[in-house]
Formats: C-alpha cells, structure tokens, sequence
C-alpha cells in the first residue's frame, strides 16, 4: 500500500533494464570491432602475399619462379598461416585469389570472419570481398 515502495521498485527495475541494454550494445560494439579488425589482418597479411606472388611471377622459371606468371605459386606457410588468421591460395598463370579465415566468428555468428582477394596481372587490379 505504500506508493513510495512502488515507485523505489519501479526505479530499480528501470534502472536493471537500462544497465542490461547498456552492456548488451557494449558487447555488440565490441563484437563488431573484432570482426573488423579481424578483417583488417586478413587484408593486410593478403597484400603481402600478393607482393610474394608478384616476386614468384618475376622470377625466371629455372630459380624457382614463374616466369612471368602467377601458376605453381604456394605462398610461404609462415605468412600464411597464424595463430589468429589462416589464408589459402589458388593460382593461374594471370591471377591469384586468396581466400582467409580469421579466428573469431562473423556476422552471422557461427562461421569464421572470411576475406576473398583476387590480384590479377593484367592491368595490376586488386579486388576485396567481405565473404564473412
């Protein structure tokens, strides 16, 4: 019967709610903000591979390089795989794609962080999705 005690738990449960929706958005920012900086490793690891791919494609055939194309190309297994990101290559003789995990989940909360880059020869083009 005392409006004062159901205004004090009316207050107290407001107050629960707002803190719970608080730490609930903190935690999707944050959340967020390593799945982008995920994406950012990935990225940045995939550009210096494409540089190795770049000096495996100018290498003469008989000192283990291309000869002028990307196919046969395996990137070294210290740049491409990490404790935190993990990339595989694949390689024709004009372009070389790279796919990369990284070691937290996506956007949909179940797969890993995931970056497609493809670098090609022809007109020194680099594409970047976002797969994840």
């Amino acid at each position: 019967n005392n409006p004062l005690g159901q205004q004090q738990l009316l207050l107290i449960v407001l107050g629960v709610i707002i803190v719970g929706m608080a730490v609930y958005a903190g935690t999707r920012l944050m959340g967020t903000y390593q799945q982008s900086n995920e994406r950012e490793l990935i990225i940045q690891q995939m550009n210096v591979l494409v540089l190795e791919a770049k000096k495996y494609a100018a290498r003469p055939a008989n000192l283990d390089g291309g000869n002028g194309a990307f196919g046969g190309f395996q990137p070294p297994v210290s740049l491409s795989e990490t404790d935190r990101v993990r990339i595989y290559a694949g390689a024709t003789d004009s372009a070389v794609t790279f796919s990369g995990f990284g070691s937290i989940n996506g956007e949909d909360g179940q797969n890993p962080v995931q970056v497609v880059m493809s670098y090609s020869l022809s007109g020194d083009q680099r594409t970047v999705e976002i797969v994840n």
